[in-house]
């Protein structure tokens, strides 16, 4: 059994470990996504599914972060498997909901935000958060954004931050 000293040394040396409730929506703000990773891949050894969407092609997060036992969603205007226009919120949608469908709890990492938002005006980005809230709320998952503040007016950030925990 871990004592205090040693739970103090793994935050130190790895960071807090965040505990997860399900059905919240929680907001990372960095630069990339590495708290965020952290965060899902703590997930998926707890026990959960993981839906990853992201900008990076499936092959570059299997090099980097190794084979886990979770499915990537590419955001491409590339056709192929487990690739999603960005354009297309309603077919990325239609894909969070039958993942949220599962019997095993599950866990959604989004970390491309920004490029959804140039592909899509900001109230359909709004919009397409806010049911993703919803889902996650019903389906008692747990959502991770990791998100690059730098990219929205503060406006929209509060927008963003008001229905989630912001972790830091």
């Amino acid at each position: 059994m871990p004592t205090v000293e040693d739970e103090l040394f793994r935050q130190l040396a790895f960071g807090k470990r965040h505990s997860l409730e399900p059905g919240r929506s929680y907001v990372l703000k960095e630069k990339k996504p590495g708290k965020a990773w952290q965060v899902f891949t703590q997930a998926l050894e707890d026990g959960y599914e993981g839906l990853y969407v992201t900008r990076q092609h499936p092959n570059h997060v299997e090099t980097r972060f190794g084979p886990k036992t979770l499915k990537v969603v590419w955001l491409s205007t590339t056709l192929g498997r487990d690739y999603v226009d960005p354009h297309n919120l309603g077919a990325l949608t239609n894909l969070i909901n039958a993942f949220t469908d599962q019997a095993r709890p599950g866990i959604i990492l989004l970390d491309s935000l920004e490029y959804l938002m140039i592909n899509n005006d900001y109230p359909r980005i709004i919009k397409f958060i806010e049911y993703l809230n919803e889902i996650v709320m019903q389906k008692q998952c747990i959502f991770v954004l990791s998100l690059d503040e730098r990219a929205f007016d503060p406006k929209e950030l509060a927008y963003i931050e008001r229905n989630s925990v912001v972790l830091e």
